[in-house]
């Protein structure tokens, strides 16, 4: 029955995500509606209060348990772009006996062990298989019954999220213990129109966000953070590939060199952390650049960015709010912590986000303190949520699933470890490659990467 099924839709607080997040509840209540069926459960993850880790969802689990084992056979989660044929969902869960364990999804695997996975099975890393999240998976009550009961006894640790559909994969797996992810063909990440949806239970929209006209190239500041040791391989790569993109960009360093030119701002290189550089971006970017410019974007010298996919990203968040956008990793989340955007993907800052900053007190603890993660903490304080976007990305192309690259549009990856960064950029993020779904590709092959 349709009232069986508790869908959690994976949700976030800021204006621009939380809307799309009603409009998915709305769809999918009016279509259990029209059916004329008793309506479901339909739960936004940002609505639970009192988690700063709900967005991981293990901490969910004792929560689901208590309030649904009694009368509900699944917990059903998609992310706000995910589109649910509710009909067909109701089919596709039907086949399967709701009294065992059943962990369903769209099935991804690695190529090559990688770091983002800390090289988790090395020697064959294609064996263990992860659910791609844009095409919704689930959870059977009785699965969510051994989790609830396993995480009262054994809390999570504290440590790092960073890849949350494998972290989770991993640890309903239970190093063989527990169910493996059964891949389900109705879970699909086609395009909503695309002729080849007409099995599937849900679709995934494939776009790069557009909320009227793209962000002005001005209204976007840019801030390289380098260091001398880098001038010569780095800066040029950047200069080759998407500095061109950009009006405002600046580059800083521990050397002012004119020939780039860099800017020395006075604070020493440091091996790890760049915490004390990061903030005297932040204060010079409020103090000394024009108060109309809305944005501001942080990288790494090894960071590859689209600028212009960037501004249209940014048409769809209002820059009067405290906007801290990138792509999203924890710590410490099962005992309390803090969410952060990790660095080399690129920072992204509205205006009011940096001037709530430094109106606090919140500093760095070290200069060379992980400046991403200090970022995480001082806004979590402020309670300031961070955003998440998927688009940006802290590897290179080959330290993802193909599969799980092919339904989006990219706005950035970092490091030039073992690649061609500048043929990674013309492939991937430069403009003439925005449609890459729909196979107009200019330039290389993505295959060979």
């Amino acid at each position: 029955e349709l009232k069986e099924i508790v869908f959690v839709i994976q949700s976030q607080s800021n204006s621009f995500h939380s809307k799309r997040a009603e409009d998915l509840k709305r769809d999918i209540l009016k279509q259990s509606a029209d059916l004329g069926k008793e309506l479901p459960t339909v739960l936004l993850i940002h609505r639970i209060a009192g988690h700063e880790g709900a967005w991981t969802i293990l901490p969910l689990m004792r929560e689901f348990s208590v309030t649904y084992s009694g009368n509900s056979s699944w917990i059903f989660f998609c992310e706000e772009d995910t589109r649910v044929q509710v009909v067909k969902l109701l089919e596709t869960l039907g086949r399967f006996d709701v009294s065992k364990e059943w962990f369903l999804g769209k099935a991804l695997y690695d190529e090559e062990s990688t770091i983002i996975h800390h090289y988790a099975f090395a020697e064959n890393p294609t064996a263990f298989k992860f659910p791609d999240f844009a095409a919704g998976w689930a959870l059977s009550i009785p699965l969510v019954n051994k989790l609830a009961k396993k995480l009262k006894s054994e809390p999570l640790k504290s440590d790092f999220t960073i890849d949350l559909k494998h972290e989770i994969a991993l640890y309903i797996w239970q190093k063989g213990e527990g169910p493996r992810l059964t891949p389900v063909p109705e879970f699909c990440t086609d395009d909503v129109n695309s002729y080849k949806t007409d099995h599937c239970a849900t679709t995934f929209r494939n776009f790069l966000p557009l909320c009227g006209e793209p962000v002005k190239k001005e209204d976007v500041y840019v801030a390289v953070k380098t260091c001398r040791k880098f001038h010569g391989d780095r800066i040029p790569v950047v200069k080759q590939t998407w500095e061109r993109e950009t009006a405002l960009i600046e580059y800083y360093s521990d050397y002012a060199d004119i020939s780039i030119p860099t800017i020395d701002l006075g604070i020493p290189n440091t091996d790890r952390g760049h915490c004390g550089k990061t903030f005297a971006i932040l204060e010079r970017f409020l103090n000394h650049s024009s108060p109309r410019i809305p944005w501001l974007v942080i990288v790494d010298d090894d960071t590859l960015i689209s600028i212009s996919r960037l501004r249209k990203l940014l048409s769809c968040y209002d820059p009067n709010e405290a906007v801290f956008l990138g792509e999203r990793y924890g710590y410490g989340l099962g005992t309390g912590g803090y969410s952060y955007i990790t660095g080399g993907g690129g920072m992204v800052f509205s205006r009011r986000a940096v001037q709530k900053l430094l109106a606090s007190k919140c500093r760095c603890y070290s200069m060379d303190a992980p400046d991403d993660m200090v970022l995480g903490m001082c806004f979590s304080g402020l309670g300031i949520p961070i955003t998440h976007s998927p688009l940006f990305h802290q590897a290179r192309p080959v330290d993802y699933p193909k599969d799980y690259l092919s339904h989006q549009i990219p706005v950035s990856f970092h490091k030039h470890w073992n690649i061609d960064p500048v043929k990674v950029y013309f492939t991937w993020l430069a403009p003439n490659t925005e449609e890459p779904h729909k196979g107009k590709q200019v330039g290389h092959n993505r295959e060979d990467l």
